[in-house]
């Protein structure tokens, strides 16, 4: 909210959150910590406090996932994306075979649960 207001975070993108809230957890289970506690004191609010963002040119993200780790009360969070780069040394210039080396994601991923 504060960032899309532009008070935090200026120039700073993240992309579209599609998984469920990444914080509070109870340790070693699936279940938000605040289901199952009955003290309104202790309660918190499950919340997404766990994010990526980027700032600048020529990135896009291709994905934006959280994983399933139980180590921690939060769980983890993982974006892939493709980043433009420009090379300024003439040198490294001519080094390179082609003038647009891209390579896929497919080839970077093996699978999504690698990561957690």
């Amino acid at each position: 909210i504060e960032r899309e207001a532009g008070r935090v975070f200026k120039g700073w993108k993240e992309g579209k959150i599609y998984f469920a809230p990444t914080y509070k957890y109870s340790n070693n289970s699936d279940t938000y910590a605040g289901e199952i506690v009955t003290s309104k004191k202790k309660r918190r609010t499950p919340a997404w406090c766990d994010r990526i963002l980027w700032h600048g040119d020529g990135i896009v993200q291709l994905s934006y996932i959280r994983g399933e780790s139980k180590f921690s009360d939060h769980r983890p969070v993982c974006a892939a994306f493709i980043v433009e780069v420009g090379v300024g040394d003439d040198r490294l210039k001519q080094g390179l075979s082609t003038p647009n080396m891209k390579v896929g994601a497919e080839e970077r991923l093996s699978s999504r649960a690698s990561y957690f």
